[in-house]
């Protein structure tokens, strides 16, 4: 079973399956990451801060879960280079 979500699919280890692309975990991560910042700033409620900070917790874990090393790396840092197919 292999990934055909998106063109990010080649930023991961040959043996690592990931559900989703990894465009998406990383729009999703910085979305929440965002919104924490702007709770934060603007003085949402302490709970709302705290469960959008847990969010983007629960995010970095599971992509660290899924490929290590080098998908966290992939998660922030997009790759110089492209394979075009």
């Amino acid at each position: 079973m292999h990934d055909h979500t998106g063109s990010d699919e080649n930023h991961a280890s040959p043996g690592t399956v990931i559900p989703i692309s990894l465009a998406r975990i990383r729009v999703k991560f910085f979305v929440f990451a965002g919104l924490t910042v702007g709770c934060a700033i603007f003085g949402a409620t302490a709970w709302l801060t705290l469960t959008l900070l847990l969010t983007c917790a629960a995010i970095l874990l599971a992509v660290a879960i899924i490929g290590g090393k080098e998908l966290m790396r992939s998660l922030f840092f997009m790759s110089p280079k492209r394979d075009s197919q």
